[in-house]
């Protein structure tokens, strides 16, 4: 049995989700075709990254030294030690999420920040850092209004990808996989079609990934 774990990083809103949506046809089609498989689902936004900032500093100072821990600082810690081992676990990982300005979200960034720790998802050596991962599976929904992946398309630089796809190459992680939904926005007219196109293309991809 193999644990599967979906990272949502698309905010709350009454509009319907283009990425979201496409993850619902994978997780659908992900299930009838591993039907003993474990399957989690972390929403970035509803449930609250756990934090990097001054506190998160301070309980690692502290921690280090051995110096008492504030109850605030155990919680946080501790936030950070529960998703940082549900990340480790997992044999397979989506991520999901619209594109913002060029980039990923800010909630997904603070999770990679939260998952790129040393001797957990990486080591460091004399030749420079090496994945612990290798043996994890990647795929990437991501939508955006305009295209950033079409060859036959007048693309833009888009830097979000890139990035998640170099962090799970940091982690050892060589098996990456990618469903782009775009001209989202650019061309409405089409917006169901190229949704449609991409939750085929997830049902497909779910029986093998």
């Amino acid at each position: 049995m193999a644990k599967l774990l979906m990272i949502n990083a698309h905010p709350h809103t009454t509009v319907p989700s283009a990425s979201l949506t496409v993850a619902a046809s994978f997780k659908t089609a992900y299930q009838q075709t591993h039907p003993n498989d474990e399957i989690t689902t972390r929403d970035l936004y509803q449930d609250g990254v756990p934090a990097l900032n001054d506190t998160t500093f301070e309980a690692w100072r502290k921690q280090k030294y051995g110096e008492e821990l504030t109850s605030v600082e155990v919680e946080l810690l501790s936030r950070h030690a529960a998703w940082l081992a549900e990340f480790l676990a997992a044999d397979k990982i989506v991520f999901v999420n619209p594109m913002y300005n060029h980039f990923l979200p800010a909630e997904l960034k603070q999770y990679l920040d939260l998952t790129a720790v040393a001797r957990k998802t990486f080591k460091y050596t004399v030749n420079g850092p090496v994945g612990l991962l290798p043996d994890k599976h990647v795929l990437h929904i991501q939508a955006a209004g305009g295209y950033y992946h079409q060859p036959d398309q007048h693309n833009q630089v888009e830097a979000g990808d890139p990035y998640l796809r170099g962090m799970m190459q940091l982690y050892g992680i060589q098996d990456y996989r990618t469903i782009f939904i775009e001209g989202l926005d650019q061309f409405p007219e089409q917006r169901e079609q190229a949704i449609t196109a991409a939750q085929v293309a997830a049902e497909k991809l779910a029986g093998e990934f």
